[in-house]
């Protein structure tokens, strides 16, 4: 955790507090020491930003705006009320107000997927983005329940392991999901350009 704090310029309290919290993803804790791999320390330093989070309703009228531009979610007042705020509203801002990747984290070494449903760098459209596509070396998914996935899959937890692994409660595949969870995870060109493809469907509602 020093090391962590060090390298983003954060307290190393700042640190044991988000990982109590869950906002930054142990992977495994070794007596009072918390080991965790690069892509959980990613996705948690792009998520830093000032603000309160969404509730749950309000999150799932953001990503629904962000993704078609309309949403049954909210009162008519308040869903305006919300076009104005993401208007204005940086990809960070977007990804600490919607609390991050949305739910657990795991990362595995595994030799197949085949069956698990992929998520983020994984699923995203790179050419819409404008990038040549190509297959990164870690494979995203989620999961409902990570110790399922666990009994059900031959994987070894692994801080280097070439399979990342969401734990939400039901699948998303909207958009505004999509291009939240690449640019928490992706690499840092595809993070950017999965960015401004959020940034500009926001100016857009």
């Amino acid at each position: 955790m020093t090391q962590i704090a060090g390298q983003h310029a954060r307290t190393e309290r700042f640190v044991q507090q988000a990982v109590r919290s869950g906002d930054l993803a142990a992977l495994r804790l070794v007596g009072r020491v918390a080991v965790m791999d690069d892509l959980a320390v990613t996705a948690w330093v792009r998520g830093l930003a000032r603000g309160r989070r969404w509730t749950g309703e309000v999150r799932e009228a953001a990503l629904d705006l962000l993704s078609t531009g309309r949403t049954d979610r909210l009162s008519s007042s308040e869903r305006s009320r919300l076009r104005s705020r993401l208007r204005g509203m940086s990809a960070a801002a977007m990804a600490h107000a919607a609390a991050g990747l949305g739910g657990g984290w795991a990362r595995y070494r595994v030799a197949d997927v085949a069956g698990l449903t992929r998520v983020g760098p994984s699923m995203v459209d790179q050419a819409r983005l404008g990038i040549v596509p190509g297959a990164g070396w870690v494979s995203f998914v989620e999961t409902e329940d990570l110790d399922r996935l666990e009994f059900e899959h031959n994987v070894i937890l692994d801080a280097d392991g070439n399979l990342g692994v969401i734990e939400r409660p039901q699948s998303d595949s909207r958009t505004a999901r999509v291009l939240l969870d690449t640019y928490l995870l992706g690499d840092a060109r595809l993070s950017a350009a999965a960015a401004a493809e959020l940034e500009r469907c926001a100016r857009d509602l």
